[in-house]
């Protein structure tokens, strides 16, 4: 039996550089926070390089229907990325704006296996989970009706 352990995947060392992944799937890590605030106001799309590296970002990725839940986490954290304040207690962190309200839900990672990963359904708050979640429905729906 091998007592060999497993490396952590670069870039899911820490909390931070999970959120800087995330950030380079969309080749954003370079963006300030001004920057990112301007284009998610005037509604530009952000356009997703490494889809691969960015589902690799979440602990509880189960399919195509998360793809929403994970633009949301990454809309939250661009536009607070120069003030993000991270707090790890045991195998959890939370992440949230310096300037937001406590009251705000953080958006949630989890360590597995020394690699911290976004719980997605812990992030993005309920309500808004079920919006999104109906609005791809809506989306697959039509596609299966179009000619």
């Amino acid at each position: 039996m091998s007592c060999k352990t497993e490396s952590v995947p670069t870039g899911f060392e820490s909390p931070s550089a999970t959120i800087e992944s995330l950030f380079r799937a969309y080749d954003l890590h370079d963006i300030s926070q001004e920057e990112a605030r301007r284009r998610l106001e005037a509604r530009e799309r952000f356009v997703l390089l490494n889809g691969q590296l960015f589902r690799k970002c979440f602990s509880d990725w189960q399919g195509e229907h998360d793809n929403a839940l994970g633009g949301f986490v990454f809309g939250q954290l661009v536009a607070a990325k120069d003030e993000l304040l991270i707090t790890v207690e045991d195998h959890t962190a939370q992440v949230r704006a310096a300037s937001a309200s406590p009251k705000l839900q953080p958006i949630v990672l989890v360590e597995q296996g020394g690699a911290w990963k976004i719980d997605l359904r812990q992030s993005v708050p309920p309500k808004i989970r079920q919006s999104l979640y109906e609005v791809y429905r809506r989306a697959r729906r039509a596609e299966r009706q179009a000619p």
